[in-house]
């Protein structure tokens, strides 16, 4: 089976290592079929790889009928998926899932039912093509297409993806995920809520007894760290396990992260031999822990004497130095721009500023700053003014968060929208084909704004494209965000494209 145009249907929503789509992907109230889908790939002993798909839908989202049982109701949710490699459909799956039966069709308190199945593919690069159906319905039907990279060399040691879970117990028969002998329902979202103490993650890594030898160590070192700085979240959290060599080595653990506080981090594990680092697997997480707050205090006894920050005397020019570090600041070092910068002392900016430069650059901090600055003020000179410093603008917080995008798309007049830019970035950390999309509202100076993005933790806007376009009507269908193919008018292919 031939598929055309597989790289212009593409519209990927990646969520880090755990595809999650808990959505009604529909244009209309009608379609409500919801669904819980992952793909993640994996090795078997004989280094077979694998995509392991796990489906969990909604169960007061489908529709009952009779079934085969006389007097009782059920549900079937037709589940097809096409795994496509240069246009074509190589391999897949296709088969009915059914829910339990009952005795009425009342949608209301009906548990969601699941399947997981394994599908052994080479290693290569797969678009992964969804289709679910509830079959109890002509409308409802939900359709998702994403991607995947399955590499699991031979000759070398490799691992799957970092699966983060919301809990770890002893299975019960009514545990809809159970995995390695252990209930570990996903972490839904990647979305660690402030009721969750712990964060149970798990990681399988390949041939280390092939490359290392048999009946080896090798060590697992696992951690938490902030997502825009790669500093350690919370050192006492740090675990450190010894495992012997084998053809599939499991990292099994959970994170204490009741004093986490609340931000992006990652989940990180390392395997070192002896004390070389084989591989790195890392996956994004939010955590929400208002509870736990910023002390500035924490600067009180740091030495800054001989140091790069004594030459920093001015007041404004160190309020400067020190409000330009937001863009890069983790969660609790952005508390403290929470509090008033003009009350605090010169002698705590400049230990501030110290520390926040020796943290990331121990053995030369001076150097790191002055190669941010130079940052800062390329993009004063491209996105700021006179009123607005560019570090406070949209895109130059994104371009000092996440440096320069791979390719940016300037549109400054299109007959039927704002103007707009879209910044493209091919890679992200662990989240692949992340896109800005700014817009200037007013029409007059440089501020463009921040619209939309699909990058976790960044502002989502579904609607954004018909915010962006100019319409004779004030207001548009709530469940309408694609525009129309006005003359002239490219955003859905800009979107798509670049």
């Amino acid at each position: 089976m031939q598929v055309t145009n597989i790289k212009q249907q593409i519209h990927m929503k990646k969520y880090t290592l755990l595809i999650i789509m808990m959505i009604a992907m529909a244009t209309s109230q009608a379609q409500d079929l919801k669904a819980f889908i992952s793909h993640k790939a994996y090795c078997t002993n004989a280094m077979q790889p694998y995509i392991e798909f796990f489906f969990i839908i909604g169960g007061n989202s489908v529709e009952y009928a009779p079934s085969s049982s006389h007097g009782l109701y059920s549900s079937e949710v037709e589940i097809q998926v096409d795994v496509v490699k240069n246009d074509s459909v190589i391999t897949g799956l296709h088969y009915i899932l059914g829910s339990d039966r009952f005795n009425d069709t009342i949608k209301e308190g009906k548990p969601d039912f699941s399947n997981i199945d394994n599908l052994p593919v080479d290693n290569g690069d797969y678009y992964l093509h969804f289709t679910l159906k509830d079959l109890n319905s002509d409308s409802s039907m939900l359709k998702y297409i994403d991607f995947i990279q399955v590499n699991f060399p031979k000759d070398e040691i490799s691992s799957s993806r970092l699966s983060l879970f919301s809990s770890m117990s002893s299975p019960k028969s009514t545990d809809l995920f159970v995995k390695y002998g252990l209930a570990l329902p996903p972490l839904f979202y990647n979305f660690v809520p402030e009721t969750q103490y712990f964060l149970p993650f798990a990681t399988e890594i390949y041939n280390t007894k092939t490359i290392i030898g048999e009946n080896k160590t090798v060590t697992a070192k696992c951690f938490i760290e902030h997502a825009e700085s790669r500093m350690v979240a919370l050192p006492e959290n740090v675990i450190t396990k010894q495992l012997k060599t084998n053809d599939v080595v499991l990292v099994l653990d959970q994170f204490n992260t009741f004093k986490l506080p609340s931000g992006n981090y990652n989940a990180v594990v390392e395997i070192y031999d002896q004390d070389s680092l084989l591989l790195i697997t890392k996956t994004f997480f939010q955590k929400s822990n208002p509870d736990v707050q910023f002390d500035i205090s924490r600067y009180n006894n740091v030495e800054t004497e001989g140091t790069f920050v004594n030459n920093i005397t001015e007041r404004k020019e160190l309020e400067e130095d020190v409000l330009c570090l937001y863009a890069i600041a983790t969660d609790p070092e952005r508390d403290f721009f929470s509090k008033r910068i003009k009350t605090v002392p010169s002698e705590q900016l400049q230990r501030y500023l110290y520390s926040f430069w020796l943290a990331r650059d121990p053995v030369n901090p001076e150097k790191a700053w002055l190669e941010y600055k130079k940052k800062v003020d390329f993009v004063q000179e491209r996105y700021g003014s006179i009123q607005v410093k560019g570090y406070r603008t949209d895109r130059g917080r994104v371009y000092l968060q996440y440096g320069p995008p791979n390719d940016i798309l300037e549109v400054p007049s299109e007959p039927i929208s704002l103007p707009y830019e879209i910044w493209h970035y091919y890679q992200l950390g662990n989240q692949s084909n992340v896109k800005f999309v700014f817009y200037d509202p007013a029409l007059v100076g440089n501020d463009y704004e921040l619209l939309h993005s699909n990058k976790n933790g960044e502002p989502h806007d579904p609607n954004w494209k018909m915010r962006l376009v100019r319409k004779m009507q004030t207001q548009w269908d709530l469940y309408d965000s694609t525009p129309n193919n006005y003359f002239g008018g490219d955003i859905n292919e800009n979107w798509r494209y670049h």
